[in-house]
């Protein structure tokens, strides 16, 4: 055999040899689908869960270019301080409704969604804003059911026909709706071990300087066996490179009886007033009232 041909040769096999084992390494990684049913099968079933939480909020402070400052600092950044702590009760009936209620000295904030559907009052009235980007966290808590959570998954705008191998604090994972390390669409982390979620990525319009052009990522840490379940007793909300906003769980009770009406939204649209419609001349002519600022503050709290 000649020497050309022996190149010939050696490269052809150098080909195939690495067209294997790719296609070995690609048979480890699960499809999307399939990662979502295991997560939702590993996560448990119980009929309902109540959950009571402390709501850390934080903002950075001394910031005079933010964007160089992201640049370099971590999640933990010190530079950070907590402004604002709120006790929220939660209430799921699993893979149907949830609800949120928070309520401060002077101000109440009830968040209910039943199968897609959701709706925001914030003292006694009705918010125009629709469902909060932080409210996304409670979505693979609550939907223990592939089919549900995979069309809510859609809705976020995560592919779940794409998936990868990745690794998250030195722990392999599995990304569903991004080929890993991509990190510039929306997407979900699951534990390749324990199935459990790590975090979730989602498309953040109201980001002012994103480097990942304006994404919320939602980590969840210190899982827990409730019962038949696994709750994660702490989330993290990262925006720009910091955390902005904490849950910590102080208790919990498995299976708890709700009343329909809590979750039932046409009664609530009817028992709650829905916002006053102001044109921008009058606001500037009139300005404001005490009450409608309140109102506007709270509510900025959880956009």
């Amino acid at each position: 055999m000649s020497a050309d041909r022996k190149i010939i040769v050696g490269t052809v096999i150098s080909l195939v040899l690495t067209a294997l084992f790719a296609a070995r390494g690609n048979a480890y990684v699960l499809q999307g689908q399939h990662v979502i049913q295991l997560m939702t099968e590993k996560l448990g079933q119980e009929k309902s869960l109540s959950v009571s939480q402390r709501v850390i909020f934080y903002n950075p402070v001394n910031l005079p270019d933010a964007q160089a400052a992201v640049a370099d600092q971590t999640a933990s950044s010190p530079m950070l301080q907590a402004t604002m702590q709120l006790s929220e009760s939660l209430k799921y009936i699993f893979s149907e409704a949830f609800r949120s209620d928070i309520v401060s000295e002077s101000n109440q904030r009830v968040y209910v969604s039943n199968q897609g559907q959701s709706l925001t009052i914030i003292d006694g009235v009705i918010s125009d804003a629709g469902e909060s980007r932080f409210d996304v966290y409670k979505d693979l808590l609550l939907y223990r059911s592939r089919e549900i959570l995979s069309e809510r998954l859609l809705n976020l705008g995560i592919d779940i026909s794409i998936s990868s191998l990745g690794r998250f604090d030195g722990r392999p994972a599995l990304v569903v709706g991004a080929e890993f390390p991509d990190e510039t669409v929306p997407q979900v982390w699951i534990d390749k071990e324990t199935f459990r979620p790590l975090r979730i990525m989602v498309f953040d319009t109201k980001s002012a300087y994103s480097p990942r052009m304006g994404f919320l990522e939602i980590r969840y840490s210190k899982w827990q066996q409730i019962g038949k379940i696994n709750y994660p007793m702490q989330i993290e909300f990262i925006q720009d490179g910091l955390t902005v906003r904490a849950i910590e769980v102080d208790g919990y009770q498995i299976n708890p009886k709700f009343s329909k009406d809590a979750f039932d939204i046409a009664s609530l649209k009817l028992e709650y007033r829905q916002p006053a419609r102001t044109t921008a001349r009058t606001v500037e002519s009139e300005g404001i009232s005490e009450v409608q600022k309140t109102i506007e503050e709270f509510r900025k709290i959880f956009e």
